[in-house]
Formats: structure tokens, sequence, C-alpha cells
């Protein structure tokens, strides 16, 4: 299960996941993406993410492709 968590500093958008990206959550990341990409960049946060299953690497893969930026780093919480 993933938890997605959408930040938005007007010039770009990050999606902050926590939790395992698997074929059960690819839908819901995918749905995320495609509607963030509506008002500009979008990052990935991956800091806090376990297990990426195959079909969560073709999804990331295609982001990537599609230009959404990686973001790494610890958070400040």
């Amino acid at each position: 299960m993933i938890k997605i968590e959408t930040l938005s500093d007007g010039k770009a958008t990050t999606l902050v996941l926590s939790g395992d990206l698997t074929t059960e959550s690819v839908l819901k990341l995918e749905q995320e993406w495609r509607k963030s990409q509506e008002s500009g960049p979008v990052e990935v946060d991956l800091c806090d993410v376990g297990e990426i299953d195959a079909s969560g690497k073709m999804l990331l893969c295609r982001m990537f492709s599609e230009g959404v930026g990686l973001k790494v780093g610890a958070h400040a919480h």
C-alpha cells in the first residue's frame, strides 16, 4: 500500500511516496501523476518507499522518461 502526499510550491508539484509501490498502488500513483502534470513540472520523492515491484518500476521508468524529476535526500520533520 502506498500513501501519496501532494506538495506544490506554485512552480512544481512533488509527489511524496510512503510505503510500498506494488501492483495494487500503481494505478493510484499514475492517476495522481497525471492530475499533477496539469499544473506544471512534477517530481517524485522516493525517500520513504520500501518495496518496488516490477509494475512499480515500469511506471517509474515511464514517468522519468516523460520528464518527472527525482527528489532525494532526508526529510526535515
